[in-house]
């Protein structure tokens, strides 16, 4: 899987390749589609992540959809961790407990692979299709079809305090590999306990999805033109040697198998100069209650390929399959995913959302500072430079197989020919399976 909706009031914990731990699905809510034209009279399930600023968004925001549609919601929280199991349970069974399923984007595939989500592209306008941001539908679509909307798109940019860029003469963030390795270099002082850098390795998907962006950062992919497994290439070889440079040559980032929450940890301590995190971090990093550095914090496009800046991964709303009021189920996704809200929710949660006449609203709206309008415009340039994760029900298993080459490699226990090598296997394995 990819990592977890985000979190602006806490740390985000590090995503597991698979998610373990199923859990019984509610009750199906008893529903009438015949009733979905007027709304009246119709209620539809939603799951949704318990206890992320999802949830608590659309929960409050619920009231306003049923007073103008006359269609009751009944959000329903899922832990995280068992999300993906709960609702791929509940469609195995016939799919009637959720009328609307918020889905990560690796389980778009799997899901619609097997038909337990509904196809959207008729449903939706070409007017509100235009509307989308160029390739943010493509994260919810498989084999050429649609299978919901994203209310959340986002990627890896590189956060960064101007301080110590600015004492070590460096007046701007890096926009090449070289310049990042040498602005690492620069800003490292071990006698104080702080760094340029840090280099992800740990066995997580994380880190994978770290790797795969240093992979199209150096003109790569981890596919082929055909979609095919695609790993073992020189621009992969560049990505590992990037961070073995920077780990072991340099010393820039500090000795160990670094994950995620390490990584913002320690940023948010003042001890790093420059990581690599997804957008939510930025509501964190600028809050005095949880960081150090409120007053000294800026983001920009990953260094790299000006083109290809960092993989981007999406968050949406789908129609169950196997729900009796599809009609009113799509009502809700288009109204969630719709200008008025999804303005509101960026504004709100400092996030970047998929719509060009949202973001053109957040852009201009007194409700943020200059320097969040700022952070949202890199947020959104960054997904529009980008593409999306390889749409296969294997990217799981394609994760998997990187994070171990990363590992492998980070702990010095295989070469990067060696883990890159091992790591084409499992992953053609895993497509042919």
């Amino acid at each position: 899987m990819t990592r977890r909706a985000a979190r602006p009031l806490a740390l985000a914990t590090a995503l597991s390749a698979v998610l373990l731990g199923a859990a019984c699905a509610p009750s199906p809510t008893s529903s009438d589609d015949s009733s979905a034209g007027s709304g009246k009279g119709t209620t539809i399930t939603v799951g949704m992540e318990a206890g992320s600023p999802h949830e608590a968004f659309y929960k409050k925001a619920a009231a306003d959809f049923t007073e103008e549609t006359g269609i009751k919601v009944q959000i329903l929280g899922v832990p995280h961790d068992n999300m993906h199991q709960q609702f791929l349970s509940d469609a195995i069974a016939g799919g009637t407990a959720y009328d609307v399923l918020m889905v990560d984007q690796p389980w778009v595939s799997e899901f619609a692979a097997n038909g337990y989500l509904e196809p959207l592209d008729d449903r939706l306008s070409d007017e509100d299709r235009s509307d989308f941001v160029a390739g943010t539908l493509d994260t919810e679509s498989y084999d050429g079809k649609l299978y919901g909307l994203p209310f959340l798109v986002h990627n890896l940019v590189t956060y960064y305090r101007p301080s110590m860029l600015e004492a070590a003469g460096i007046d701007a963030p890096p926009t090449t590999w070289e310049q990042y390795r040498e602005a690492a270099r620069l800003t490292t002082d071990p006698g104080t306990g702080t760094y340029g850098t840090m280099i992800p390795g740990n066995r997580d998907g994380e880190v994978a999805t770290r790797f795969e962006s240093y992979v199209q950062q150096a003109g790569g992919d981890i596919v082929d033109a055909q979609g095919k497994p695609d790993i073992d290439t020189p621009q992969a070889r560049a990505a590992l040697q990037m961070m073995t440079e920077i780990q072991f040559d340099d010393g820039s980032s500090p000795a160990g198998l670094h994950d995620l929450s390490a990584i913002q940890g320690q940023f948010l301590e003042g001890k790093i100069a420059m990581v690599s995190v997804w957008p939510y971090l930025w509501a964190m990093a600028t809050d005095p209650e949880q960081s150090k550095i409120a007053d000294d914090v800026a983001v920009a496009l990953n260094p790299g390929n000006p083109d290809q800046v960092a993989t981007t991964f999406s968050w949406g709303l789908g129609v169950s399959a196997g729900s009796d009021a599809k009609d009113a189920a799509w009502t809700f996704v288009s109204w969630a995913t719709s200008t008025d809200v999804l303005t509101r929710k960026g504004i709100e949660q400092l996030s970047p959302v998929p719509r060009t006449s949202a973001m053109d609203a957040i852009a201009q709206s007194d409700e943020l500072s200059e320097a969040d309008r700022k952070a949202l415009a890199v947020f959104s340039d960054s997904v529009a430079r980008s593409t999306t994760m390889p749409m296969t029900p294997a990217y799981s298993a394609y994760q998997s197989a990187m994070s171990e080459a990363v590992s492998s490699v980070m702990s010095r226990q295989a070469t990067p020919d060696q883990a890159l090598a091992t790591a084409q296997k499992q992953m053609e394995q895993a497509d042919e399976g």
